[in-house]
């Protein structure tokens, strides 16, 4: 299928500035559903909690518990986006017809492990990213399609000068900065230098990143787990002195253990059902720190860097990092995320599933039935990291509902047919959240005028959160309806 390129000019992208604020008390001057526990140097963010009005982050030597009771505020919306490398079996992705989606319209296809969420997902057949087409450039699809994903840019073919974004994911985080600790997060399954030529020509930078602060800035992704929750749950008080963080160090005491006293004390002060959320969220906190801690901790006095190859496999890397990117909607850390299960024409195998081919080349099928039904169960495999992620989001209560309802989730990838190389009727599959649009739904657009470019469903997605713009990358004029 040819795209049609637009037939305006793509518009100045607005800069963005890519440093990350590092992470803090919330912002003073009122209440605040980030509320910490503190405790011997220690900060720990808590989940939404009903009774939050009441609770202040403390600053200045101010208790966190010492303000008269106030309303609760809302949860906040917040958007995902998770990227599969190397597109799909095309074949058994998409529901057999348009309407209404069930356990029983997704069984036979790739979405299966999604059917628990069928009333919360939206899958779009017939979106669009004329920006990863090739445009007389030559081959390089997967660098074009991973770079374009979120920006809707054609990339400039080179391995030395980049110019690409803004990605729909920095838009927000430049327009929600401010009110979460961080900006945005950027993880991912699979790490690399931005140097050099990856793909046909093009630089390493645009297979590596989804996520773009401005058009020569890609923002690299974190792909160690134990440094991510180091990063978000043991943050050491920036004001201690040396002397105190080296007792911290030297003790690698759980961060956990260090805010008990002020836990007691929250429950006390709250609701039963906030007391409850604090001991989950506690609980759930501490089996995540379990599963990143190794025997290698003993006897060190900072927390060690191990190898991912310490890891059992993607899967377990993947589940680790999609838990803490949880826990940090969770506790409204921040409300923009990314993340990439692999670069841009990822080799990685799955030999848990018996898939031992490099998924790259399985994606070049041609036609082969064998291939075909490993990509099929690879597909669905990776189906099951993102339906493990929507369950975690689901399970958090936020008073009137779930953080799922509040967050956007989108799935996609770089290709539709890896075979194809195809970036037209694209993988889209979106969850929780879509701009306002009925859920439980399989919608198919129509060739013609009620076809869109993907880059009007970021418009929408945008304008969900917020942020009006008027056109988004090469060909977004106008907000997708659906």
């Amino acid at each position: 299928m040819t795209l049609t390129p637009p037939s305006a000019r793509r518009p100045a992208a607005p800069r963005l500035t890519p440093a990350h604020p590092p992470l803090s008390s919330a912002p003073s001057g009122g209440p605040s559903r980030r509320a910490l526990l503190r405790g011997a140097g220690a900060a720990l963010a808590l989940p939404w909690l009903e009774s939050a009005g009441w609770l202040w982050a403390r600053a200045g030597g101010a208790s966190p518990l010492g303000r008269a009771h106030a309303q609760a505020p809302a949860a906040p919306r917040r958007f995902v986006a998770l990227y599969s490398p190397n597109g799909f079996n095309m074949s058994a992705f998409w529901p057999a017809r348009p309407g209404a989606l069930s356990a029983s319209a997704l069984a036979a296809t790739s979405l299966a492990p999604l059917a628990p969420f069928a009333d919360a997902l939206l899958t779009v057949r017939g979106l669009d990213n004329y920006a990863a087409s090739h445009q007389g450039d030559g081959p390089g699809d997967h660098a074009r399609g991973t770079s374009a994903f979120l920006t809707c840019a054609h990339p400039l073919k080179s391995a030395d000068v980049l110019r690409s974004g803004p990605s729909v994911d920095q838009l927000l985080a430049a327009h929600l900065a401010g009110q979460t600790p961080l900006r945005s997060l950027e993880l991912g399954c699979e790490g690399g230098d931005n140097a050099g030529s990856c793909d046909s020509g093009y630089s390493c930078a645009y297979s590596r990143n989804v996520s773009w602060a401005d058009a020569q800035t890609p923002l690299p992704k974190e792909v160690n787990p134990r440094l991510l929750f180091e990063r978000l749950f043991g943050v050491l008080d920036p004001n201690q002195s040396p002397e105190a963080v080296a007792e911290r160090l030297r003790r690698r005491r759980s961060v956990l253990d260090f805010v008990v006293e002020d836990a007691a004390a929250l429950r006390a002060r709250v609701s039963a059902s906030d007391a409850r959320r604090v001991d989950a969220y506690l609980t759930g906190l501490r089996e995540l720190e379990g599963r990143l801690a190794s025997p290698a901790d003993a006897g060190r006095c900072a927390p060690p860097s191990p190898p991912l190859a310490a890891l059992s496999g993607r899967e377990e890397h993947a589940g680790l990092l999609l838990d803490l990117l949880a826990s940090a909607l969770q506790c409204d850390l921040t409300r923009v995320g990314t993340f990439m299960l692999g670069n841009g024409g990822s080799g990685v195998t799955y030999p848990a599933i018996g898939v031992s081919e490099a998924h790259h080349e399985l994606s070049h099928h041609q036609g082969d039935p064998h291939k075909l039904a490993q990509l099929a169960a690879i597909d669905a495999r990776q189906m099951g990291l993102w339906a493990g992620f929507l369950a975690r989001l689901a399970a958090m209560d936020e008073g009137a509902g779930s953080a799922l309802q509040q967050t956007t989730v989108l799935m996609s990838s770089e290709v539709a047919d890896g075979n194809a190389h195809e970036h037209t009727e694209l993988p889209v599959a979106l969850a929780g959240r879509a701009a306002g649009a009925p859920l439980g739904r399989h919608v198919v657009l129509a060739p013609g005028a009620g076809r869109g470019p993907i880059a009007n469903l970021y418009i929408a997605l945008m304008a969900d959160l917020g942020l009006q713009v008027a056109r988004f990358g090469d060909d977004g004029v106008a907000p997708l309806s659906l």
